[in-house]
């Protein structure tokens, strides 16, 4: 998944199970810790794969369940001891949703289940190292958005483009029916510092 992919179904599924379990929608904060959470294993074992070469790929140290579950244990047991558990737990929500996003593509495409990827260092994790993280980042970007755009220009549109397609329009809706966190106390916040100089 591209990182924002991750980003989008790690909210989606906060939102869903906020509403359930706890009758609110996700708060600006709580939304900015499930990004955060969806892109911190690619946040740093990118980087330092493709441009320290510190890691042997860009699915190893963040991406193992071995450093996951307990850096979302400890957050979440320190935003609990601070009286502020849904910090924590969106947080964990974002962090663990994107292990498993990582390789369910490969599971829905192909039938394989590559949980070895989140075994380091167990395994040898996952990805490759690269020559810099800008050019890796391009090298799978560029080839990803063309071929949507040639999906979608040929109207060869697929399932798994589809769900793709799907998966935004639904975050986009539940972050607007969720009161648009954010960028609603980014306009409040700049809405009240104008109004103070003024």
């Amino acid at each position: 998944m591209m990182p924002w992919t991750h980003a989008i179904v790690a909210y989606i599924a906060y939102s869903v199970s906020s509403h359930a379990l706890a009758r609110a929608a996700p708060t600006t904060r709580e939304t900015a810790l499930v990004a955060f959470g969806a892109l911190l294993p690619d946040l740093v074992d990118k980087p330092l794969a493709w441009q320290f070469g510190l890691l042997q790929g860009g699915r190893t140290l963040a991406h193992s369940i071995f450093v996951a579950v307990p850096v979302s244990v400890a957050v979440v047991a320190v935003s609990a001891r601070r009286g502020r558990p849904r910090l924590g737990l969106a947080f964990a929500a974002g962090y663990l949703l994107h292990l498993p996003g990582d390789i369910l593509p490969a599971f829905l495409a192909s039938g394989e289940l590559a949980v070895g990827t989140l075994l380091w260092p167990v395994t040898d994790g996952g990805g490759s190292q690269g020559e810099s993280f800008l050019g890796e980042f391009m090298t799978n970007f560029v080839p990803y958005v063309r071929g949507i755009a040639r999906a979608v220009l040929s109207g060869d549109l697929s399932a798994p483009l589809l769900a793709f397609f799907a998966f935004w329009v639904l975050a986009v809706a539940l972050w607007v029916y969720d009161g648009m966190p954010v960028v609603r106390d980014g306009y409040r916040w700049v809405r009240r510092t104008v109004a103070r100089r003024n």
